[in-house]
């Protein structure tokens, strides 16, 4: 029996864009679901972060993540466990407030974990961790020590792991703390990585512009104990690095509908054949673009182009002079990498 993983949906990202809403839905109804029926897929485990947005709700996109998501694993008839993620809470020091509950009550196939405990999973014995906050961190600890289950999920922020390529984790809890366990695997880093027992699976769907070129997409975990990854063919971000011999096709203009697009000019003698490829490219239904002809200064969107690396070597050189520069570094990556969230 395989088992569906899906983490970190972030359903009403970037405050509600409805080019990210209509993304996902051609996802979830063109790839997602119709690998469900195909697969047989009767259980899927969702490990956190199902709502982008701590403190409110769209109401338009609740209503598209239950038409494209919810509903229809529901009318399948289709069993959901979902843990309870940090952007998931209310307050950061306990889950007791949490979206999940309050919006999604009336979906009897979906059980919500907010404490840690066991369960029987797609024939396997499991442990299940949400998110470790003050209230509950004892709880998780003795839970974690005390379980004779082989296989882990949680939503762990733990240190020595990339968020995304360039940025190690320096601080979280210690990986160490799961190695009795044959397989982890865990949502809140988007960047799907693997370091011994312990995986994160990543997100779905490419949500920033840090992703561009990054696979994104969903899991299953197979009889045999192994993961599968299965891929979005559907790509957020594109890239076009414009000379002189660069052709737009009308094949490869569709393929670009609701993507956010760069063009990047290396070279460029010809301006009228440039200005009618941009022409075409203004009247296509695209989410986004951006036309950078300074190649020295592509930084032009700073929540989507700055990389994480770049801004922490600008931080770390601001406090380089301080006398507890350790300390108050370390403060300013935290509330950098929950920014980068917002």
């Amino acid at each position: 029996m395989k088992v569906l993983l899906i983490t970190d949906q972030h359903f009403g990202v970037r405050n509600d864009n409805i080019h990210y809403v209509e993304r996902y839905r051609k996802f979830y109804t063109e790839t997602v679901l119709p690998f469900i029926d195909k697969e047989g897929i009767t259980e899927i485990l969702c490990l956190g972060d199902t709502f982008d947005r701590r403190k409110a709700i769209n109401f338009s996109s609740l209503e598209a993540a239950k038409d494209m998501w919810f509903r229809p694993l529901e009318d399948r008839g289709i069993k959901m466990t979902m843990l309870i993620g940090n952007h998931d809470i209310y307050f950061k020091n306990t889950l007791r407030v949490n979206s999940p509950e309050l919006l999604l009550g009336e979906f009897n196939n979906i059980e919500i974990i907010y404490c840690p405990g066991e369960r029987v999973i797609g024939g396997k014995l499991m442990m299940l961790v949400p998110w470790i906050c003050d209230e509950n961190r004892q709880a998780c600890m003795e839970a974690i020590r005390d379980t004779d289950a082989k296989y882990c999920m949680g939503h762990f922020e733990l240190n020595g792991f990339d968020p995304i390529p360039g940025f190690t984790m320096d601080h979280g809890d210690d990986p160490n703390l799961l190695k009795k366990f044959k397989m982890v695997c865990s949502g809140h880093f988007h960047f799907k990585s693997s370091k011994g027992n312990i995986r994160y699976l990543g997100n779905p769907c490419q949500l920033y512009w840090n992703d561009y070129g990054a696979a994104r997409g969903f899991h299953t975990l197979n009889t045999n104990g192994s993961l599968t990854f299965y891929e979005n063919p559907f790509k957020t971000f594109h890239k076009i690095y414009y000379n002189d011999e660069f052709n737009l096709t009308p094949k490869q203009l569709k393929d670009l509908d609701g993507m956010y697009v760069k063009v990047i000019v290396e070279d460029k003698k010809d301006q009228v054949k440039f200005d009618s490829i941009v022409r075409r490219l203004q009247a296509a239904d695209l989410a986004d673009l951006k036309i950078i002809e300074d190649m020295s200064y592509e930084l032009d969107d700073v929540d989507d182009d700055i990389e994480m690396e770049d801004t922490l070597t600008i931080l770390e050189q601001c406090v380089s002079e301080f006398e507890n520069k350790e300390g108050i570094f370390k403060i300013l990556k935290s509330l950098y990498m929950e920014a980068a969230e917002v």
